[in-house]
């Protein structure tokens, strides 16, 4: 980690109480269900590079959008491949975290805080023994976020999230702003992301919007969709998070009713 992406990360640590998975808000699809459940889903692709994250957010109060206690469970999965002179290595990642926290709503501001530990586990092929990521580290986990949401009095958004685990000094920061136009809410976008191999700097967009009940009644989905073009520092000639071009993301938010449980009763 440099120092200015690494002072940067401790700015934001400082600045930004969290709560990364949304709940309420005044879109067109969001009811009067209570919501003790939220899935969140990445996909992200960059230049060599893949990772799906899914995490779970449960209301120990048993509704997301009142303050209070909240559990989240999360698992990833990686795939990412660099050169180390003529030889092409492939890393093969997994990593999970468990953390618990707290949520505050004031208005159409949403924050919190989440502490854990986070386990991750790289496999490369062949074996580099001059990338310091390799092999397995368990680890403590924070993570923040604030959001303040756009509603029918004010159609500016902001979000900014941070996070970061002593498992190999992984951390990342992303923040978004924008403004609502009809059901869509468009801005740009940045993220820092590194660990001990490298740092990463993106630059982009992103639209979000609210999906329409698809399979199930009691829920309620948000689309967001990111694009733009990710720069590499590679401190020790590899990096877990792709080369040095153009890089997508899509991330869909669950809400899950109280309703919809009681169907299944």
């Amino acid at each position: 980690m440099t120092f200015k992406t690494g002072a940067f990360l401790s700015a934001a640590l400082a600045a930004a109480p969290i709560s990364t998975a949304l709940a309420g808000g005044d879109g067109p699809y969001v009811n009067a269900d209570v919501y003790p459940l939220a899935i969140v889903s990445t996909y992200d692709l960059a230049k060599d590079a893949f990772v799906s994250t899914t995490a779970l957010y449960l209301a120990l109060n048993g509704d997301l959008a009142r303050d209070g206690f909240a559990v989240r469970l999360a698992g990833s999965m990686d795939s990412y491949s660099y050169d180390r002179g003529p030889i092409e290595i492939d890393g093969d990642a997994w990593a999970a975290d468990a953390m618990i926290g707290y949520r505050w709503f004031r208005g159409d501001l949403v924050s919190g805080i989440f502490l854990g530990a986070e386990h991750q586990d790289h496999d490369l092929s062949p074996n580099d023994l001059l990338n310091p990521v390799r092999g397995d580290e368990t680890g403590f986990k924070v993570a923040f976020d604030v959001k303040k949401l756009a509603s029918a009095y004010s159609p500016f958004y902001a979000d900014l999230a941070a996070s970061y685990s002593t498992a190999f000094d992984t951390y990342q920061v992303d923040g978004r702003v924008g403004f609502a136009v009809d059901r869509f809410v468009i801005g740009p976008e940045a993220w820092f992301l590194g660990d001990e191999s490298s740092d990463v700097q993106r630059v982009g967009g992103f639209l979000k919007t609210e999906l329409p009940p698809l399979l199930f009644t009691g829920t309620t989905t948000e689309l967001t969709l990111s694009a733009g073009y990710q720069f590499v520092d590679d401190d020790h000639g590899a990096s877990t998070f792709g080369d040095e071009g153009a890089y997508g993301s899509l991330r869909m938010t669950t809400l899950v009713g109280r309703s919809f449980f009681d169907a299944l009763r």
